[in-house]
């Protein structure tokens, strides 16, 4: 199968959506919401790498990801749940 977009730009693709996600992970252990949309663009990249290296089960992944990511920025709650179990609430 010939992919639609060339090697290195896939390496590209993917070498970005993993920083995004270790960047999303970086804040959020810091409290940031912000870290959500880190986490949907990476996962949309990645998804683009599975898309085209034809890989079915990594792309049904990566969306399920993108969903999990959008209910979780809806819902946030910032630190709230670490505050709590720091103070014993």
């Amino acid at each position: 199968m010939m992919s639609p977009v060339s090697h290195s730009a896939l390496n590209i693709i993917e070498w970005f959506g993993v920083a995004s996600s270790l960047a999303g992970s970086v804040l959020n252990a810091r409290g940031h919401r912000c870290s959500f949309i880190l986490w949907t663009l990476s996962a949309l990249l990645l998804g683009v790498v599975a898309f085209s290296l034809g890989r079915p089960g990594w792309l049904a992944l990566q969306s399920a990801g993108v969903a999990i990511n959008l209910y979780e920025l809806r819902n946030w709650q910032g630190n709230a749940p670490t505050q709590s179990l720091v103070h014993g609430n």
